[in-house]
């Protein structure tokens, strides 16, 4: 805050759907390659019998089988008894069929001058080969399916950081080139707290141009960036995220909190404007960040003012409003003493003591809360004394 010096707000990052921080086992294992898994298959293609080639006659004569013997027709009988004339052998209803040398019958028994054409290759069915692949629109409903547990299980009251990573690496085995799958392993790290491993991910899979156009990849960046101390490659990381998609409320949410870290108040502003008004969100943390928003504003015109005054008391109306929505949030009571604290006047508080004294309760009630600062609230507890003794002295030299 410009008044004061004192931190404008105690804003914990929102981690979307993803918000609340994983405690769970390490891996110390990663898959440096993210490549696609390619599936071969072989087909075995059957047929009929051998093929016979030659072995239809031309002329009455049987032509040769290809390996050096011929199959004569005995033609014509010439006489009782049906001998043929060069024959070597008789034709008729008893006699014996000539074989042809390469042992496929030259014709029906009783039928002298026929032969085996062989198989009809034009009545043989096309072999299509079968095909292995998966359908692309089942695929990508079994990646969201696998996906969608992922985020479940970093949604728990006790969040699965481990279930998460199986379920993002089942969605890589179904589509190894899914972005999001990748953006929610790197995620899955980052919960398990091994920030240069989701790093890694991430800078792997950066490598596509798909990636770069992902929201959920700079959203994660931006997670590694501010657990790591690089606040401005974060701030551009979410800008990133929400530029690609306006409506990714996580991102959006911790780029309003580094506008309120920067004395952004405008663009904070603007920020969880939209998050309350156009997503609905109704949390005690995106309420209290817009009511840190509305105070920073405060402090751009003169004490007294009507326009500051506004602005004090939309920032009241946002604290509260977050107390309703969580009564052992924290931040909202550190806030509200600070806004008492830092205003005077306040609108519809005429007494420096009667407003000092609000802020004093402010700040006890916050001491009470989980996950107080006890530095923070000695601090502001001698800045409150102090204020109070000044007063005080001040109306005793007013009334003498």
């Amino acid at each position: 805050m410009r008044s004061g010096g004192r931190s404008l707000s105690m804003v914990s990052l929102d981690m979307g759907n993803m918000d609340r921080m994983v405690r769970s086992g390490v891996h110390t294992s990663m898959v440096r390659s993210l490549g696609a898994v390619l599936l071969a298959c072989a087909l075995v293609a059957c047929g009929g019998g051998s093929k016979n080639s030659g072995t239809t006659p031309t002329g009455g004569v049987g032509s040769g089988s290809g390996d050096g013997q011929s199959m004569t027709d005995p033609g014509d009988p010439a006489g009782p008894g049906g001998t043929a004339s060069g024959g070597t052998g008789t034709v008729g209803g008893g006699g014996t069929d000539t074989w042809s040398a390469n042992g496929d019958k030259p014709g029906t028994p009783g039928a002298p001058g026929s032969a085996d054409p062989g198989p009809d290759l034009s009545a043989t069915p096309t072999v299509i080969p079968p095909n292995f692949d998966p359908d692309p629109a089942q695929a990508r409903t079994q990646v969201e399916q696998h996906l969608a547990l992922a985020r479940s299980s970093l949604a728990r009251a006790q969040p699965d950081a481990d279930g998460a990573l199986k379920e993002a690496r089942l969605a890589l085995a179904i589509d190894a080139s899914s972005v999001d799958a990748a953006a929610m392993v790197a995620l899955a790290y980052y919960h398990k707290k091994l920030f240069d491993t989701a790093e890694l991910v991430l800078d792997d899979v950066f490598k596509r141009d798909a990636a770069k156009a992902n929201a959920s990849v700079m959203y994660v960046y931006g997670l590694v960036y501010d657990r790591t101390g690089r606040p401005d490659r974060a701030l551009l990381a979410y800008q990133k995220a929400v530029g690609i998609n306006p409506g990714h409320t996580s991102a959006l949410t911790n780029l309003g909190v580094h506008q309120l870290k920067n004395t952004q108040y405008a663009e904070a502003q603007g920020s969880f404007e939209r998050l309350t008004k156009e997503f609905g969100k109704s949390d005690e943390i995106t309420l209290t960040s817009l009511g840190s928003a509305y105070r920073g504003r405060s402090a751009d015109y003169p004490a007294g003012s009507g326009e500051r005054e506004q602005w004090v008391r939309a920032a009241e109306a946002q604290y509260k409003k977050a107390l309703q929505a969580s009564s052992s949030y924290g931040p909202a009571y550190y806030n509200l003493g600070l806004l008492y604290l830092d205003n005077d006047p306040f609108p519809g508080v005429a007494d420096p003591i009667a407003r000092l004294t609000t802020a004093k309760s402010f700040f006890e009630q916050y001491k009470n809360m989980p996950g107080v600062e006890i530095k923070l609230y000695d601090d502001r507890m001698k800045d409150v004394s102090k204020a109070i003794k000044r007063a005080e002295k001040l109306l005793k030299k007013k009334s003498s």
